[in-house]
Formats: C-alpha cells, sequence, structure tokens
C-alpha cells in the first residue's frame, strides 16, 4: 500500500512539473499572438491600399504590355509555402501538409519552404524544394522578405514557372485558422481598383507605375500573409498549452482522488491492525 501511494504522488508530481512547461509556454504564446496581431492589423490597412491601387492601374494598362501580367510558357510552378519553426501548435502544421498533399503535385514544381518544420515534412515526402529562404520567419524582418520577393519576381520575369504561389494560413478568428492559397504572378487584372469618382491622372504613365510598384506590392503581401500565420501559430499554440493545462487539472484531481482513497484505506487498515492487536493480547 505504501508503495501505491508514493507511485501516485510521484505521477501527481510529474504531472504538476509539466502543468508548470505548458502554462509557461501559453503565456509566451499569448505575448507573442498580442505582438503579431498588431503588427498584422497595422499593415492590413497599407496592403489593401496598395492592392487598390495596382488593380486601379491594371484596369488602365494592355496585360501583353507587362510581363507580370502574361503566363510563361514554362511548365514549371513554384510554390511558397509557410509553416512554424516549432512544434506544440496542435494541427497547425498538419493542416498545412494536408493541404500541400491535396493541391500542389510533386511533378514540375519546386516549393520554397518557409519554416524549418515544413522544410523537414516536404523533404521527407518527396518534393522538389529550395532551401534559401527557410529561416526567415524565424526573426521576421522586412528585409530578409523582400529578398524573397524580388527573387521570385525575378524569377517570374524571366520565364522560370509558369505561374507562382503562396500558401499561409489564414486567420479567422482564435480558434480558427484555414489553409489558403493565393497566386502572386501571373497578376490577374480585375476590376475593383481605388473609387475615386474621376478618371485619375497619372504621373509618370501607368505602365511605369506598374514595373514601379509591383515589386513594393508583391513583398508587401508576402510580409502580411507571413505575419498573418505567424499569428494562427501562436493562436493555435495557446490553445493547444490551454487544453493540455486543463487536461493536467483533470489528471491531478483525478489522482489526487486516487491517492486520498488509497491513503484513507491504508489508515483504514492500520486501525483494523491495531484494534486486533489488542483484542488477541
Amino acid at each position: 500500500m505504501g508503495s501505491s501511494l508514493h507511485k501516485t504522488k510521484r505521477r501527481i508530481s510529474s504531472v504538476n512539473s509539466t502543468k508548470k512547461i505548458t502554462k509557461a509556454m501559453e503565456l509566451v504564446a499569448t505575448v507573442k499572438l498580442k505582438r503579431f496581431k498588431n503588427v498584422m492589423l497595422e499593415n492590413e490597412a497599407y496592403a489593401n491600399e496598395l492592392v487598390n491601387i495596382i488593380h486601379t492601374l491594371f484596369e488602365r494598362i494592355e496585360s501583353e504590355d507587362n510581363p507580370y501580367l502574361v503566363e510563361s510558357k514554362s511548365e514549371q510552378d513554384l510554390y511558397i509555402v509557410v509553416s512554424s519553426n516549432l512544434g506544440l501548435c496542435a494541427s497547425y502544421n498538419n493542416n498545412i501538409y494536408n493541404f500541400v498533399n491535396k493541391n500542389v503535385s510533386k511533378s514540375n514544381t519546386l516549393v520554397i519552404p518557409v519554416g524549418y518544420k515544413g522544410d523537414n515534412y516536404l523533404k521527407k515526402e518527396g518534393y522538389n524544394i529550395d532551401e534559401n529562404f527557410v529561416s526567415i520567419n524565424e526573426h521576421i524582418a522586412y528585409e530578409d522578405i523582400q529578398k524573397l520577393g524580388n527573387y521570385v519576381k525575378n524569377e517570374f520575369v524571366n520565364g522560370k514557372y509558369r505561374s507562382i504561389k503562396l500558401i499561409y494560413t489564414h486567420y479567422v478568428n482564435s480558434l480558427k485558422f484555414v489553409p489558403e492559397e493565393i497566386t502572386l504572378f501571373p497578376l490577374k487584372q480585375v476590376e475593383g481598383g481605388a473609387n475615386i469618382g474621376y478618371e485619375p491622372i497619372f504621373d509618370p504613365d501607368a505602365k511605369t507605375l506598374v514595373d514601379e510598384l509591383v515589386p513594393i506590392y508583391v513583398v508587401s503581401i508576402l510580409y502580411h500573409k507571413i505575419i498573418e500565420s505567424q499569428v494562427s501559430e501562436q493562436a493555435s499554440r495557446r490553445t493547444a498549452m490551454e487544453n493540455a493545462n486543463d487536461n493536467a487539472d483533470e489528471i491531478i484531481d483525478k489522482l489526487t482522488l486516487e491517492y486520498n482513497k488509497a491513503r484513507q484505506a491504508a489508515i483504514t487498515q492500520e486501525i483494523a491492525e491495531v484494534v486486533s492487536g489488542s483484542i488477541y493480547k
């Protein structure tokens, strides 16, 4: 009986130690979530306005006049896949992996993984990958994302890829995160530019402005979506750690009840032995 009590007490202590770790990780994830969410919201207005300006310009140029709007004759596609660098973020990475497996072919495709988890998974699955930008979401810096944006822009303009797409995790709310795919190149001519009520005057001309703004536009989209993926990752990790803490509390309550029952049984047995011994004397 004493051995059972000691074993249960050790288990309670072990669960309490684990709970301290998960509680600390939950607090860290909460702080990071707030920080990245603020950055995402601050950047959102700028990114949306830039999209409106680009669409306004595209409405006023011919697609044949701009290399960003024309699909190249290449048969190869390029995908940028954003995952996490660390684990313990529930289904965040698995959702990305499942989305990639359903939508990305292994043939005639090059994948640029952003995040060590995705890099390891894609290599194991046999995808053709470029590892030059794996760590840019470890310490997110605009300059690093600018290098990625300029790289994919130059590769598309040079005709190396038929299309360039980004797979990231869209943040819906604190409990819902959805993998999504957007096309970076070729850019699409769509209606819905800035509604200013009159025909704008461009100086210099629209084509020149497109050439100047497209690199900024692509970097802005990449930056915004990578930040949004970080928000999703931290929210997912916080939820996972919160659930781990709740499970730890349930286990502790169960083990404490088990310990108290065993302790009570041990005390009852000792009393019975004492009483029995005194009767026989």
